[in-house]
């Protein structure tokens, strides 16, 4: 089974702490496109991931850790420019530069693809083009979204936030510790703030994808999407570092791989 992801990189900085000698600073790959898409590989998927990268530092040290995981990385196209950067304090964004993220992004046919997904931190045109050439589309919506699926051609299955879920039509809300829900089926949440909230919706739609993949039930679905990007946004710093936590996690791992639920 293949998978496209098209969607923006990003070299993730996080810091954590109030005095600036007492900080601790987590620097990974980043990006919800770069981490649904290794997420995804993560559990076994054949991904393809198409993405843009800068001509520098920050691209040579992703490219070198995720091929230190065997992902491929051919998709990732080097522009002239800067890769992303996203830097933030205390889980709140406090610096974005999007770099060559605003670029088109090139891909292969999607045709050949059992699933396509792509997010808006991709500029407007690549996910036209996107929608058009596939034969369905999973279209998560983002912070910067600023398409309207209605004005899309194709067959597109949206997700997204409350927020952004309020004036465009979504098929799945995440509604944070509410929960989320796809159409008649609601899943309530823990209802607490997690502290390390940042990549728990990037959890929610590796876990949503790969279980509608492996043919589970809508209401199953959803439950362990909300119960794992609610259980590793409670204890796991960064967003990359979750994706590597996903595999560890042993409730999803069993009902993933082994088709049992406990």
């Amino acid at each position: 089974m293949k998978i496209a992801i098209i969607g923006g990189t990003f070299w993730d900085i996080f810091i954590y702490g109030e005095e600036a000698h007492r900080v601790e600073i987590l620097q990974s790959p980043g990006g919800s496109g770069l981490n649904v898409a290794f997420g995804l590989y993560r559990l076994g998927f054949e991904v393809a991931f198409f993405s843009n990268l800068g001509r520098d530092l920050y691209a040579s040290e992703i490219v070198r850790i995720l091929q230190g995981f065997g992902f491929e990385t051919c998709g990732m196209r080097v522009k002239e420019g800067e890769t992303g950067l996203h830097i933030a304090l205390n889980e709140k964004p406090v610096g974005v530069n999007r770099g060559v993220n605003r670029l088109q992004v090139e891909f292969d046919a999607l045709s050949e693809y059992d699933l396509v997904f792509v997010n808006c931190e991709v500029p407007p045109e690549t996910i036209r083009r996107v929608c058009r050439e596939a034969k369905e589309v999973f279209l998560d919506l983002g912070p910067l979204s600023s398409v309207d699926p209605a004005d899309m051609d194709g067959k597109i299955f949206v997700i997204g936030n409350e927020r952004e879920c309020s004036k465009k039509r979504c098929d799945v809300i995440k509604l944070g510790p509410k929960g989320a829900r796809w159409g008649e089926v609601f899943v309530r949440g823990n209802g607490v703030e997690s502290p390390y909230r940042i990549g728990s919706g990037d959890v929610f739609d590796v876990v949503f994808l790969a279980l509608l993949l492996k043919g589970k039930e809508k209401r199953e679905i959803m439950e362990w999407a909300v119960s794992v990007s609610q259980d590793l946004s409670g204890r796991v710093k960064g967003a990359f570092n979750k994706m590597l936590s996903l595999e560890q996690f042993d409730p999803f791992h069993k009902v993933l791989f082994e088709g049992t639920h406990d």
